[in-house]
């Protein structure tokens, strides 16, 4: 459980430590502690979860380092592992991924991203990698950069926000057996007149279509995807990079349903225009969840080519993040949630 020290250091150090020869000092003098305290809390935090790492985030361009691009291949998916972790080793890769493939437009299933001052620079990188992969290289592309986007991680201000009405507040359970007529006149979790596009955290949960576990299986208390659940996992995390106020947090796909914290920070935006026109209000969270939804729907109907099929419920379940302490127990539930799938509600072989 936290402490009021412990909040002060996670607010003291959330934006960065200074630039400073002994930035830990630095953050002692400021809220009155030793050094020595600051580092020693730093790394309990980090050994219980509550801080999931301390690293430092470079900025490739001011380093010089303006041409960065995300290589792609085509190779071999029982190779997979093996080339990953030559490519990984490269001194000039810096990220190194293994990602689906979304036939037939998109056949690359390695992703490695590479740094350098010139295009000459990269160029060079992309012929080791060729290279190195020999003929297990089936085709290539390479993806440029044009800017560089946010480099934050999750911030908390510790004030309370509003939440949801939702009468049962149990994160994930299912919700009781509804008539027909019940479900037509069903009522939003939605908080009347909330703004759910100014900044802030949210924990959601969404649910397959009729709860079918359509995204693999949990395996000795592992969730072990399917193609339809790597699709799921790809367009989580690709949020981020196309969406400027998302900011994600923990997650976890499971076989019917997926939990996930994320915060839209729209960073001095002009207050969006009130939405006269149908639809979910432009940079909010029901604009995020629905692109989400359509996207991951378009994806997987079109391998089980079955256009029109739902694979999501209509509704979702959300929960406004109020302080740390709720943070770091949201954050706890969703880790352990593959591990307690044998009694999960959402479970159509449960126990109990």
């Amino acid at each position: 459980m936290l402490d009021e020290t412990d909040r002060q250091i996670i607010r003291a150090t959330q934006a960065g430590l200074p630039l400073t020869p002994q930035p830990y000092q630095a953050i002692a003098e400021q809220l009155g502690l030793t050094a020595d305290d600051v580092m020693m809390r730093l790394t309990a935090m980090q050994n219980s979860g509550i801080i999931r790492r301390i690293g430092a985030v470079p900025n490739h361009y001011k380093l010089g380092y303006r041409f960065n691009g995300m290589t792609v291949w085509n190779v071999p998916d029982e190779l997979i592992d093996q080339l990953g972790q030559q490519v990984g080793q490269l001194e000039f890769v810096s990220h190194c991924y293994h990602r689906p493939r979304h036939l037939p437009e998109w056949p690359y299933n390695l992703f490695a991203m590479v740094h350098g001052k010139s295009q000459q620079d990269v160029d060079k990188q992309i012929r080791q990698i060729s290279d190195l992969l020999g003929d297990n290289s089936l085709g290539c592309d390479v993806l440029y950069s044009t800017k560089i986007l946010k480099k934050t991680g999750f911030r908390t201000g510790g004030q309370p926000a509003a939440r949801t009405t939702d009468s049962s507040d149990r994160r994930g359970d299912r919700p009781v057996a509804r008539s027909e007529q019940q479900r037509k006149t069903r009522k939003s979790t939605r908080l009347a007149g909330y703004d759910y596009s100014q900044n802030g955290a949210y924990f959601i949960t969404l649910c397959a279509h009729n709860r079918e576990c359509l995204f693999g299986e949990i395996q000795n208390g592992v969730m072990v995807p399917n193609n339809y659940g790597k699709i799921v996992i790809a367009e989580w995390y690709k949020s981020e990079t196309i969406r400027d106020e998302i900011e994600l947090d923990e997650f976890v796909l499971m076989p019917n349903h997926i939990h996930g914290i994320l915060s839209i920070n729209r960073r001095g935006d002009r207050p969006v225009a009130q939405n006269h026109v149908p639809g979910p209000k432009p940079k909010s969270l029901s604009s995020f969840i629905a692109g989400f939804k359509s996207n991951v729907t378009k994806q997987i109907n079109s391998i089980r080519n079955r256009p029109g099929i739902p694979v999501w419920q209509r509704n979702y379940y959300e929960h406004l993040v109020r302080n740390e302490d709720d943070l770091f127990q949201t954050r706890e539930y969703i880790i352990n949630n593959p591990m307690k799938w044998e009694l999960d509600k959402d479970n159509p072989q449960r126990i109990g």
